[in-house]
């Protein structure tokens, strides 16, 4: 009996995940560590921190688990996309393989490599627009107010998947281990120890509880959202969102439920409003591919040569990556991205600003540093609003005063002593 391939790569969840309800007959869940995305380079950077391969791997331990107490094993492989599919299909005598729409351009390429090898079915599952809203490419607003405006009047999210997994259809935990052998023994060093706090669907789902529910902090979220240290003042679900360990239509469904049944405000309309920023960049991504990473982004021609620095840039850019620009506004939030893996949304702003017009800096070795540090990185989020800043994206450039912002966002100095005092201890 021929087996159908679901690849899990986006979708570490269980619930509102399409693809585990998809086929029909016999099914092996798959999920692939893609080995130029966490161990590759770009610019000269490595793409990825052992902070966020540990992450990307107890992510892939906790969802084996989740899959195993209901007596599905899954296969997990390291490598190249488009040959671990080809050779494990080959193995299993798989004749189809579904997965999740990717929106970065080269998780597209590979699919439409693979398309040519075994028939392939892609669900958009991390979109807030698909199924009858998804938009037409070619009409899709360059900005995004008319982005806004044209579609949040019709969003009606899809309701989110909530049917029972049935264990029968499934290759066992046992009949896929086989096929682990290599993943383990290469990935064995860098695993992440095994107290090591839970970081997917069980703590995705606990936060949003938490942050929406319990706390009711959406409540506040539009006056303390440009905070830059503390741990209600956003959401802090960015990185579920990222890691697909967290569906953005049940948190947008969540969000609608508390408006319904405890208050709408400002606030809770925000968190949507931020929500659709989130989804116009994926839609944009898809739209440009990888013009994305060429210098001028999706204006001026085609460039895609690395950044060239002279030695005073390449020493300037080494002291931001570094916390070390003597600017303490931006020393401070760049020690918090090193230490933590995250930054508030003013932080990167500013950051971005400083690299890209104060420092006179490729916009790309920014986005590239980010990617290597970010736990919450998306490809379309990250690449889209470094555009964004230095002008080469959706919107014209957008320079900040980084004393003006200091002094509207950290008044009495008491983030920037806070990061101090962690640099020190």
């Amino acid at each position: 009996m021929s087996v159908s391939l679901i690849l899990l790569n986006g979708t570490l969840r269980l619930h509102d995940n399409p693809l585990l309800h998809a086929a029909s007959g016999r099914k092996a869940a798959v999920v692939i560590l893609n080995k130029a995305a966490f161990f590759g380079r770009q610019y000269g950077l490595v793409r990825a921190n052992l902070q966020r391969l540990q992450q990307q791997l107890a992510l892939i331990n906790e969802l084996k688990a989740a899959l195993a107490s209901q007596q599905i094993g899954l296969i997990t492989l390291f490598g190249n996309t488009v040959d671990c599919i080809s050779q494990l299909a080959v193995q299993l005598q798989a004749s189809a393989l579904y997965c999740a729409e990717p929106v970065a351009a080269y998780e597209c390429s590979a699919i439409q490599q693979l398309a040519g090898r075994i028939n392939v079915v892609q669900l958009d599952c991390n979109s807030l627009l698909g199924d009858r809203l998804r938009p037409d490419l070619h009409d899709l607003p360059h900005s995004f107010t008319p982005f806004r405006k044209q579609r949040e009047p019709l969003l009606a999210v899809s309701k989110p998947t909530t049917s029972l997994l049935n264990a029968a259809d499934w290759l066992s935990p046992a009949a896929t281990e086989l096929c682990n052998s290599v993943f383990s023994e290469r990935l064995q060093q860098y695993q992440p120890l095994p107290q090591s706090a839970p970081v997917g669907e069980s703590a995705a789902l606990a936060r949003l509880e938490y942050f929406i529910w319990q706390g009711q902090h959406i409540l506040h979220y539009k006056d303390t959202r440009n905070q830059l240290l503390g741990t209600d003042y956003a959401s802090f679900l960015s990185a579920y969102l990222a890691q697909g360990s967290l569906s953005v239509r049940w948190l947008w469904q969540q969000i609608i439920a508390f408006e319904t049944q405890v208050a709408a405000n400002e606030s809770t309309y925000w968190l949507k409003f931020e929500l659709l920023w989130r989804e116009f960049f994926r839609w944009q991504s898809r739209k440009y591919a990888n013009r994305w990473f060429s210098k001028g982004a999706i204006k001026g021609p085609l460039n895609f040569s690395p950044p060239n620095l002279s030695l005073a840039q390449q020493t300037a850019f080494n002291r931001w990556c570094q916390a070390n620009t003597g600017v303490d506004f931006v020393d401070a939030n760049m020690q918090l991205l090193n230490q933590t893996g995250l930054m508030s949304n003013r932080g990167r702003q500013n950051v971005a600003s400083f690299l890209i017009h104060d420092l006179g800096i490729d916009w790309r070795l920014g986005a590239a540093y980010f990617e290597q540090r970010l736990l919450d990185y998306d490809c379309a989020s990250n690449w889209g609003n470094w555009a964004y800043i230095a002008g080469t994206g959706n919107s014209s450039e957008r320079k900040f005063n980084l004393q003006k912002q200091a002094q509207l966002y950290d008044a009495d100095g008491s983030f920037v002593r806070a990061m101090q005092l962690t640099t020190n201890s």
